[in-house]
């Protein structure tokens, strides 16, 4: 407990026996090993732990806030792009649809004309 610094020191006194056993089990210590030991072994057996800045499996690491905004920014622009692209694509077949649509037309007035004529 000596090479922890004192904020370090009041949290590892401070904690409860369950709460330091969960800390341990984290850290990948067996149940009913944790689970046979007193107060005083389970602060010692985490401080040893904290001593050796050693993080359990799986803990949460703080996050650089600047790298992190570039992140977010180029996931945005990114997200940006790709509607830009969907909405180019819609637009593309609108288009393709019209265009369709009025040769048919276009198709549909030629065949009525020559049908009239034909009728006349």
């Amino acid at each position: 407990m000596d090479a922890l610094t004192t904020a370090q020191k009041t949290a590892v006194t401070k904690s409860s026996s369950d709460r330091l056993r969960l800390l341990l089990l984290r850290y990948g210590y067996a149940e009913e090993i944790v689970l046979g030991w007193s107060q005083k072994e389970l602060m010692n057996k985490y401080a040893e732990l904290l001593a050796q800045w050693i993080e359990p499996p799986g803990a949460v690491r703080a996050v650089d806030s600047e790298a992190e905004k570039q992140r977010m920014a180029h996931e945005k622009e990114l997200k940006q792009m790709e509607m830009q692209l969907e909405m180019q694509k819609l637009e593309q077949e609108q288009r393709k649809k019209n265009k369709n649509k009025s040769s048919r037309n276009r198709h549909y007035c030629m065949n009525r004309r020559s049908r009239d004529k034909n009728r006349i």
